[in-house]
């Protein structure tokens, strides 16, 4: 009988490590998965980090061709832009609005002063800003129609047919 009683109480005592045992194993996996999550986390912030500051350095060098062609412009005594200086202007500034938007998607713009958007970097640069705008807002005069008030003045106002 107490042969009975040993072996069943060695049986309940093993039962009893074998539990303990697989409980601190499934709470040791759970905290590690919990740790890789976290690291996870970590890792994507930096790797978020980096495209961030890739694209910030992208922006400067699309922007310094722009600074050097506002230094053209200055020396110049002429202070419009040329068509191939234009073209040049609009690729930058096609280029930084999508810098721009992939940074405010990736929840990594910073604003002023670290990130600004094209309209801020373009008052920064006069000349080109004023040469840009004017090739871009200012229609080609041949286009638009010539009214002479002078002519038409007694004249009433009648539909084109």
């Amino acid at each position: 009988m107490d042969s009975i009683f040993s072996i069943g109480a060695f049986i309940l005592l093993i039962g009893l490590i074998v539990l303990v045992i697989i409980t601190q194993q499934f709470q040791q996996n759970r905290q590690y998965a919990e740790i890789q999550a976290r690291l996870r986390e970590i890792r994507d912030a930096e790797v978020r980090e980096q495209k961030a500051n890739a694209l910030r350095a992208e922006r400067t060098a699309v922007m310094d061709p722009i600074t050097m062609l506002e230094a053209t412009v200055q020396s110049r005594s002429d202070k419009s832009l040329t068509e191939e200086e234009l073209y040049q202007v609009e690729s930058a500034r096609t280029r930084v609005k999508a810098i721009t938007d992939e940074l405010m998607h990736n929840q990594q713009w910073l604003g002023a002063p670290y990130d600004l958007e094209w309209h801020e970097l373009l008052e920064r640069i006069p000349l080109v800003r004023v040469g840009f705008l004017a090739a871009n807002f200012n229609p080609p005069q041949q286009d638009l129609p010539s009214f002479d008030v002078s002519e038409n003045s007694d004249k009433p106002l009648s539909a084109a047919p």
